[in-house]
């Protein structure tokens, strides 16, 4: 079914008419965000909002009427003189002469306190007009987040932002910045895992990581490497990207070396490091050669670690798995053959860092070993964090970057030893 928001062709257009339908259908909210947009507080009394016409007339032709006339894409007023002038790029740049123009056209019909704000992609470098408020679509969106409880129009917004970024970045017409930004991961309960909702997300997310100077610290983070070319999965329960190694510049694929990945999942999000199944024979050396016990005190680390850094936070999980695939072909799903996934508390009960705490059985982590050891086949170890979502309620707010760079982090033992510096 066609999206209530859905009324015109031009995505700026379609943007303003959801963002004037909402505020007319929610006077508190309007109030609201005059306030965020201007910076001032609303006028008392009865507001009026209009788009694509002047007030008092008809609307009219989006494409015709509206270019000849120059009006602004929204309009905010009151019987006193007091108006609002909206103006939406996504794509296109700022014309100041325009902003000029729609301000001498309130003034033409008796307003005389007159604002005007832009929502744009990113702020000019130089803004022309002192007068002229800016405010990216993103933090629209952010303040769309934080009124969502309060305001069922705002939540409409917020969700319409995200599903027509998906559309514009499909269809081309987004090929820079974002018009939303990442504020958690929105699955659980309530809120059933979509596959291009988790697409969406992802992107945000990785964005955002990519450019943490902790992540660059402690690995060497290539920032310039976007990760997967195509971010695939509709058909199954999770999608994943990675963040590459500075190091790994030279290989010829990316599966040579150890790499942060990312994955949404239908019930969780984790943060792990994969050491591949293609990983060069001397970093395998270096993880393998000196033994079971060294192996361990490997992953006695990475405990320690999360428990200083993660420990307190609800729901989190120190995560271990070892995954035997083969592929029917090239871009197809594989066929898993082995799986042996579990919490890594589970092979050092001194560092358990939960009451109660998972039972010992260290022979998981014996296993893994052993399996790498001899190796017959197609064997991807991972360690890292799980975060599920009915358990981690920060998973689905902003601060889940911070614990998914800490797992990652957490994981530095592993990789320090796979590449000695």
């Amino acid at each position: 079914m066609r999206n209530v928001f859905d009324q015109f062709q031009q995505p700026e257009n379609r943007l303003t008419h959801a963002l004037m339908a909402s505020l007319h259908e929610d006077p508190k909210m309007l109030k609201g965000f005059i306030q965020w947009a201007v910076g001032d507080r609303a006028p008392d009394g009865d507001l009026q909002v209009v788009e694509q016409s002047l007030p008092g007339e008809e609307e009219i032709d989006e494409l015709t009427e509206q270019q000849r006339r120059g009006l602004p894409d929204g309009w905010i007023f009151n019987q006193e003189g007091w108006a609002l002038l909206i103006e939406s790029k996504i794509e296109c740049g700022l014309d100041f002469d325009q902003i000029s123009r729609h301000r001498l056209t309130a003034e033409r019909r008796g307003f005389k306190q007159i604002h005007t704000v832009a929502l744009v992609m990113e702020p000019p470098e130089h803004l022309l007009d002192p007068a002229l408020k800016v405010r990216r679509w993103t933090d629209l969106y952010m303040w769309l987040s934080s009124e969502s409880q309060r305001f069922e129009w705002a939540r409409r917004l917020r969700e319409y932002m995200g599903v027509l970024e998906v559309r514009l970045v499909k269809d081309l017409y987004l090929k820079t910045g974002t018009l939303t930004t990442f504020t958690g991961i929105p699955f659980g309960t309530e809120s059933p895992y979509n596959y291009m909702e988790a697409k969406r997300v992802l992107h945000l997310a990785m964005d955002e990581l990519r450019l943490r100077e902790d992540l660059h610290k402690t690995f060497g983070i290539d920032r310039s490497a976007q990760g997967r070319t195509a971010i695939t999965g509709r058909e199954s329960s999770a999608v994943w990207d990675y963040l590459r190694l500075a190091r790994s510049i030279e290989a010829k694929n990316f599966t040579e070396f150890p790499h942060l990945t990312l994955g949404v999942h239908r019930e969780f999000v984790h943060a792990i490091v994969v050491v591949p199944n293609g990983l060069r024979s001397d970093f395998r050396k270096n993880l393998l050669g000196q033994g079971l016990e060294s192996f361990r005190g490997i992953f006695c680390d990475i405990l320690a670690h999360f428990n200083k850094s993660l420990g307190t936070v609800k729901g989190a999980i120190p995560w271990v798995e070892l995954v035997q695939r083969r592929y029917p072909s090239q871009r197809s799903e594989p066929f898993i053959d082995a799986l042996l996934e579990f919490d890594l508390r589970t092979s050092f009960s001194e560092l358990g860092s939960t009451e109660p705490s998972p039972k010992l059985q260290p022979q998981w982590l014996q296993s893994i070993y052993e399996a790498l050891n001899d190796r017959n086949a197609n064997l991807q170890l991972a360690s890292g964090v799980r975060f599920p979502y009915d358990r981690c309620p920060d998973a689905n707010s902003r601060a889940i970057l911070d614990h998914i760079a800490r797992a990652w982090i957490a994981c530095a033992p592993l990789v320090n030893t796979l590449i000695p510096s």
